[in-house]
C-alpha cells in the first residue's frame, strides 16, 4: 500500500478550501453586486426628479429630519423661477406650512421656509415675512433676506426698523435686502449704517449705496479694494477676501471716479487673483 504524501494532502485541502470560498462567498458576492447595479440603473432610468410639491409634503408630514431637509430643498428649488408651481393653492399651502412651523421644535424648518418664501415678485408672501420680524433672531435674519429677494418697495420701511436690531447678522441681512430692493428711500438709513459697530454692516451699506449710484460710501469701497486693509481683519480668510473685493469691484462701476479707477488699475495689473484682475479690467473698459 502506497503511503500518503503529506504534501499532496495539504494541496488537496487548500484546493478544497478555495472551492468552498469561491462557491459560498465570491460567487454570491458577484451576483449580489450585479443585482444592486441593475437595481440602481433601473432606479436612475425610471426615477423622476422631485418637485416643490413633493418637498412641501415632506415639510408638512415628514419626520424630524425630513421636515427641515424638505424646507431646505424648497428654499433651493424655488430660487429657480422655472420650478415655481403656478398654482394659488401652492402659495396658500406654503403660507400655512410657514405659520404651522412656529410650533416645530427644529427652528431650521421655519428658517428655510422663510427663504423659500423669498421669491422675486411674490408679494403675496410679504406680509407674512414682515410679521416674522418679531420671531427669534435666526428666523428674522432669513425673513429679512427673503423680503429683499421679493424686491418690493413695501419692504423698505420694515427692513429699516431692523437696522437697530441687537443681532449683527439681522442688521446685515436687512442692509443687503435694502441694497437688493434698490429703493432710494433707504439712502439716509444706509448712510447712518456706515457708522455701525459691525464691519460687515458698514461695508454692505457702502456697497448698497453704490448700487443706488450714491457715492457716500466711496471711502469704504476704496478700503475694500485694498488688500492691506483687509489683512487687518484676521477672521477673514483668503476666499472671503477675494469675494469681498469682487463684489466691491462690481459695485464701484456705478460711482466710478478717478480714485476708484486708480484702485481698479492696480488690481487689474497686479492682483494675485485672475478673476479679480479680469473683473477690474471689464469695469474699466465698460
Amino acid at each position: 500500500m502506497t503511503p500518503l504524501d503529506p504534501n499532496n494532502t495539504q494541496e488537496e485541502k487548500q484546493s478544497m478550501l478555495k472551492v468552498i470560498v469561491h462557491s459560498f462567498f465570491v460567487v454570491p458576492l458577484i451576483i449580489a453586486g450585479f443585482a444592486v447595479l441593475v437595481f440602481l440603473m433601473i432606479r436612475i432610468l425610471t426615477d423622476e426628479p422631485r418637485t416643490a410639491e413633493d418637498y412641501l409634503v415632506d415639510v408638512k408630514i415628514g419626520g424630524t429630519t425630513k421636515r427641515w431637509q424638505g424646507a431646505f430643498e424648497l428654499s433651493k428649488i424655488l430660487s429657480n423661477p422655472n420650478l415655481v408651481p403656478d398654482d394659488p393653492r401652492f402659495e396658500e399651502e406654503m403660507l400655512s406650512a410657514f405659520e404651522y412651523a412656529k410650533h416645530d421644535r427644529d427652528p431650521r424648518v421655519r428658517q428655510y421656509l422663510a427663504l423659500a418664501l423669498g421669491q422675486p415678485g411674490k408679494t403675496v408672501y410679504l406680509e407674512t415675512l414682515v410679521n416674522a420680524f418679531n420671531d427669534e433672531d435666526v428666523i428674522v435674519a432669513s425673513a429679512a433676506k427673503a423680503v429683499g429677494l421679493i424686491g418690493s418697495s413695501e419692504g423698505v420701511q420694515p427692513l429699516v426698523k431692523l437696522l437697530d436690531h441687537g443681532m449683527p447678522q439681522v442688521r446685515l441681512q436687512a442692509i443687503i435686502a435694502l441694497g437688493v430692493i434698490g429703493d432710494t428711500l433707504a439712502v439716509p438709513y444706509l448712510i447712518r449704517a456706515m457708522d455701525d459697530t459691525e464691519p460687515n454692516v458698514r461695508w454692505d451699506s457702502a456697497i448698497a449705496l453704490a448700487k443706488m449710484k450714491n457715492n457716500s460710501g466711496k471711502r469704504i469701497l476704496l478700503d475694500l479694494l485694498d488688500r492691506n486693509y483687509l489683512d487687518s481683519f484676521p477672521n477673514i480668510d483668503a476666499g472671503e477676501q477675494d469675494q469681498a473685493i469682487l463684489i466691491t469691484v462690481q459695485a464701484s462701476r456705478w460711482i466710478l471716479d478717478s480714485e476708484l479707477k486708480q484702485s481698479l488699475e492696480q488690481l487689474k495689473d497686479f492682483d494675485r487673483n485672475l478673476h479679480i484682475r479680469e473683473a477690474a479690467r471689464r469695469v474699466l473698459e465698460n
